[in-house]
């Protein structure tokens, strides 16, 4: 599928750069660093700027990869901060046009997607390790409660976030390898539905 692609300068630098509108709400300009926000198809800047530090990973921008039948792009990276060390969330693009998120955190690799509950689950404070929850219409086990803390960002995103914001979520597991992100912000929660994959299964194309 070929993405609707349209050039965008970044106000700070000048740089240009390709934006996939139909999928980004901001972008980090690779030059200078600035967020940038993208709104009705206008660069505005953020005034907040991103650096990342480099750590090897499975993943790279503007690189194509393959998971099975899947053939994907990653667009972006977000980092973040929590009490067992840092993990990268890269927003990646299938062929399909599909946009999915997949979570690295050392050896431990997630694939996952954006879905709205049908049912509203607990409060943060109410979860508990160990516990199970019905969700998604089955038995989840809880097995991560943690903070996390934005520690920076990198490419084109399709949503906005700040290094320095943090948020609350946990993490549920269920049969053949589900997992069931669940994640608090003071206005909103959010969740995401995948699998646990194996690193090996995931190759440069």
């Amino acid at each position: 599928m070929a993405l609707n692609e349209t050039a965008n300068n970044c106000p700070v630098w000048g740089a240009e750069g390709p934006s996939r509108l139909q999928y980004s709400k901001m972008v980090v300009c690779g030059y200078c660093q600035t967020s940038l926000f993208i709104e009705d198809q206008a660069v505005k800047q953020a005034g907040v700027k991103s650096v990342l530090t480099e750590i090897p990973s499975i993943l790279e921008l503007g690189r194509r990869f393959q998971y099975r039948n899947w053939t994907f792009e990653p667009y972006s990276r977000i980092r973040f901060d929590y009490e067992d060390g840092i993990w990268d969330e890269w927003w990646v693009i299938l062929d399909s046009g599909v946009g999915k998120w997949i979570s690295v955190d050392e050896g431990d690799i997630a694939v996952e997607g954006k879905i709205e509950l049908k049912e509203s689950p607990p409060d943060f404070d109410s979860m508990q390790v160990g516990a199970t929850v019905g969700l998604l219409n089955q038995r989840l086990k809880v097995t991560e409660k943690n903070s996390a803390k934005c520690a920076g960002l990198e490419g084109e995103l399709p949503e906005v976030i700040f290094p320095g914001d943090t948020h609350d979520y946990v993490h549920l597991s269920g049969p053949r390898g589900l997992i069931l992100t669940v994640e608090y912000f003071e206005d909103k929660v959010e969740a995401s539905k995948g699998v646990w994959i194996d690193p090996f299964d995931l190759k440069p194309i």
